[in-house]
Order: C-alpha cells, then sequence, then structure tokens
C-alpha cells in the first residue's frame, strides 16, 4: 500500500531505521552476554578442574574420603546447576575401584568424536548428553610417585549443565525485543510529533488559502511568523505566486474589458450609421457610402478578432508551429513586398539594407512579426517620410531595425507599447485603424524565439524597434551533421 501522508512516510522511515539500529545493538548486546555467560562457565570449570586435580594427587586420605570431599567440592560449586564427573585410569575404564563416577562421560566424549587431550592439557566443548546441554572439560594429567599406581595417567572430565545459560539468554532477547519495541514505538510517537510541529507553519498557510477568493487575490498578504527556516524559500515562493496570479487575472480582466471595447466600438457605429440610414429615404450615393462605412467598420472588426486569435495561437503552450532553417532577408524582402503598394500609395520612401542571416524559427510568424513592424511604422510616422530597415549580423544574433521619423512617443510610454491594447497616452483613435494588438504579437514572436524587442524614440532620431534574435548554434550544428 502506498503511503499518501509525507508524516507516514518519514514515520516509516524513522521506524525502519530504529529497527536497523535496535537488531544491530541488539545482536551484539546478545552476542557479548552470551559469551560471557560462557566465559564464566569456562572459568568454572577450569577452576574446579585444579581443586578436583589437587584433591586427587594429594597423598593424604583414603579414596572414599576423597570420594566424599569430591562430591561436596563439586556441589559446593554448582553455580550453573549440578555438575557430572567422571575420573578414570587409562586402560581401567568401567567397573574399576578407582574410578570416580556420576555419569559416564568417556563415552558422551567419544560420541562426539572428541580426541583426548594432551597429557597435562585441558579441552573445552559442548555436550549433548542424556537429551541435556552440557559444558564439558577433559584433562589428562601423569599421576604422581608417592601414589599406589606411579606414573599412571588419570583422566578427569566434568560437565556442568548449560540450561541455565540457556535460560538466562533467553530472557535477556525477550528484553531486547521488549525494549527494542519500545524504542520504534517512542520513535515512531516523537517523529509524528516532531513532524506535526514542524508542518504546522504549512496548515497555517493551508487554511489561509482556503479562504482566498478571486476578488480579494489582489489584496491578500499571508502571514506566517513562525515559519522554520527550512520553510522560507517555500513561503515567499508562494507569496510570489499570488502575486504573480493576481498580476496575470488583472490582465485578463483588463484584456477582456479592452477586447470588448474594442470591439463595442465599431459595432457601436456600424450600427448608427445603419440606423441613420434607415430613418428615411436617401439617395443611391448616401446609401453607398453608408454601406462602405459599414464594411470599413466590418473589416476593422475582422482584423481585431483575426487579432486576437493570432496571439491567443501564439501564446498557448499546445499550439504546433512548424520551424525550420530560413533565410531572413528573403522573409523581411517578401514583407517588403507586400507593403509596396501601401507605402507608394501613402508617399513613404522605404530603404532597405539587408545581408544574409540564417535564422532556426517558424517562417510564419516571423512574417506576422515584420509585417506588424512596417506596418505600425507606415500607420504612425509622419507622411511621405522615410522608413528604414536594416539588419546586422554576428556570429551569435541577428538584429534587425526598423526605423521611422515619427519620433514623438514619450520615454516613460515606450515599455509601454508591447502591451495589449495600449496606445499613447491611452488615446482609443481608429483613425490610424490601429487595434493595439500588434506589438504585444510582435513581442510575443519574439520570445518565442528566444530574443528580445525594445523601442528607442525621440525627436531626434525618431523612432526605432530594435529586434535582436539568436541563431541558435546548436540546431546549427545538427544542420551540418545532417
Amino acid at each position: 500500500m502506498k503511503l499518501r501522508s509525507l508524516k507516514a512516510r518519514i514515520g516509516v522511515c524513522i521506524a525502519i531505521l530504529m529497527l536497523i539500529v535496535v537488531a544491530i545493538l541488539s545482536g551484539i548486546a546478545y552476542h557479548e552476554f552470551k559469551e560471557g555467560l560462557w566465559k564464566n562457565m569456562d572459568l568454572t570449570l577450569q577452576s574446579d578442574l585444579q581443586q578436583v586435580k589437587g584433591l586427587l594427587f594429594s597423598a593424604q586420605g583414603s579414596e572414599m574420603e576423597k570420594k566424599q570431599e569430591l562430591t561436596d567440592l563439586l556441589n559446593a560449586q554448582a553455580t550453573f546447576g549440578s555438575f557430572d564427573y567422571q575420573i578414570w585410569f587409562e586402560d581401567h575404564i568401567s567397573g574399576q575401584t578407582e574410578m570416580y563416577i556420576t555419569s559416564d562421560l568417556y563415552h558422551a566424549y567419544t560420541q562426539h568424536s572428541a580426541s583426548a587431550p594432551v597429557l597435562e592439557k585441558s579441552v573445552l566443548l559442548d555436550l549433548n548428553y542424556n537429551n541435556q546441554s552440557y559444558r564439558a572439560i577433559w584433562a589428562r594429567y601423569a599421576m604422581p610417585h608417592n601414589r599406589s599406581i606411579p606414573g599412571q595417567t588419570v583422566n578427569i572430565a566434568l560437565a556442568i549443565s548449560s540450561h541455565y545459560a540457556f535460560h538466562e539468554v533467553g530472557e535477556f532477547v525477550r528484553v531486547l525485543l521488549i525494549a527494542g519495541a519500545i524504542v520504534i514505538w517512542a520513535a515512531w510517537g516523537l517523529t509524528q510529533q516532531i513532524l506535526r510541529w514542524g508542518l504546522k507553519p504549512l496548515h497555517s498557510l493551508a487554511e489561509q488559502m482556503s479562504h482566498i477568493t478571486e476578488s480579494d487575490l489582489a489584496t491578500i498578504n499571508p502571514s506566517c511568523p513562525d515559519v522554520h527556516l527550512e520553510l522560507v524559500s517555500f513561503v515567499t515562493s508562494w507569496k510570489d505566486m499570488l502575486a504573480r496570479l493576481a498580476k496575470a487575472m488583472e490582465e485578463q480582466k483588463r484584456f477582456i474589458s479592452d477586447a470588448a471595447h474594442e470591439l463595442k466600438t465599431p459595432i457601436a457605429l456600424m450600427k448608427s450609421t445603419l440606423q441613420l440610414a434607415q430613418i428615411k429615404k436617401r439617395d443611391t450615393e448616401y446609401y453607398e457610402n453608408t454601406i462602405a462605412d459599414a464594411l470599413e467598420d466590418v473589416d476593422r472588426l475582422h482584423n481585431l478578432v483575426n487579432q486576437l486569435l493570432e496571439l491567443s495561437r501564439i501564446e498557448s503552450p499546445t499550439s504546433i508551429t512548424r520551424r525550420e532553417w530560413i533565410h531572413l532577408n528573403n522573409v523581411i524582402e517578401d514583407v517588403i513586398e507586400y507593403h509596396k503598394p501601401l507605402l507608394d500609395e501613402k508617399g513613404f520612401v522605404l530603404k532597405p539594407d539587408l545581408c544574409p542571416a540564417d535564422l532556426y524559427g517558424s517562417r510564419e510568424q516571423l512574417q506576422c512579426l515584420f509585417n506588424n513592424l512596417i506596418d505600425n511604422a507606415i500607420k504612425y510616422a509622419p507622411p511621405k517620410t522615410t522608413i528604414s530597415i536594416a539588419m546586422k549580423t554576428d556570429d551569435n544574433s541577428v538584429t534587425i531595425i526598423v526605423h521611422d521619423e515619427g519620433g514623438n512617443i514619450p520615454q516613460e510610454e515606450c515599455g509601454l507599447l508591447f502591451e495589449r491594447f495600449y496606445r499613447i497616452s491611452k488615446a482609443r483613435d481608429r483613425n490610424s485603424g490601429g487595434s493595439g494588438l500588434g506589438l504585444a504579437i510582435a513581442k510575443e514572436i519574439v520570445l518565442q524565439h528566444g530574443g528580445q524587442i525594445h523601442v528607442e524614440s525621440n525627436h531626434t532620431i525618431g523612432t526605432r524597434f530594435i529586434v535582436s534574435l539568436p541563431k541558435n548554434t546548436r540546431n546549427q550544428e545538427t544542420r551540418n551533421a545532417d
């Protein structure tokens, strides 16, 4: 099951990490505890072995007395449980009077493939005898010459039950499991509390966001005084996003208002013209002029709607525009040829200064770009003046300058010309025939081609629209490789 909660995911990660840590520490503790118990048993066996050896090698007392002393000694030392022992002389194993025995440890040793220890040495081993586990020690010694059987080799075998040690290890494992479960549960709960505290500013922001509406988007100022350092960038970006949304919605409202006004004006004029013609009978010339005016308004509406659709298509992220390598100077020449009749009609002199330049882009959009710039120059330049188009290129970009002699744009309004429906001093003069969308479309095309556009205007130099477009060297390399 996929966890969708951030707190649950982090909690699970912390719990898994704690489980691994607890498992490692528990394993180490278990190993050390078990080794300690076994080492303690080995030390006990070795100590008792030395005492038994000293008792056997003693010259005092009878055999019966030594056997009783041996029994008392081992029972007194049985810290981990009862002792089993067997003492025999070599070649006298079974039923000999020299043997002290509580269990047949010799056969238990041989069944476990235990080899006899070297003389004067001892070996430690684990036995399973009579369905019980034992820790045992086996040693061989040469009897001293003052004994009744001098030079004879004596075997001493001691065994102690491991049940107590295994029981203690089992109890220790249970304690580790309980402690580990408590630690993991505590880590989970602590993690949840820390995350709840850490995410509190986000819950506060979410609560504020739930009360934001379209009407107060521009005035909302979300506050989060207790925001943690790690969330500062997030909160800042969130506030910036609200500001951008507010600006976008304000621009959308203004765009809709301006578009409605632009559409309303020719419709109202056309309606009033037709209503005047309908009031009373007129002569044929008046009706012809009325129809001509109405058609002019229809053409203006048609042009405005086309520009609105073109702007929407260019700005749409899903629009697909065919791009190719083109000769930019040829595109500009085609646009100039298209405007030549209008230029001649209005008495303009157009001076092109073009140079060869290859560019990767949309032929259709670039034609629209320069069509709008030249059309803008024709509309607003003084009659019968010169309009020039100059190109210059370098290794990375192409710069195109469209110049006219109408240098009457205030400096503070130069940057606003590329906004939708913007006209100088907010004037909506329909005598120019402009819709206020041409330069907005031009700017969007330039941006989509990775370029820049700006305007310079004064009475000395006139008005210059400067467009800079990158050649896109990466695509140039791709084309050369092909």
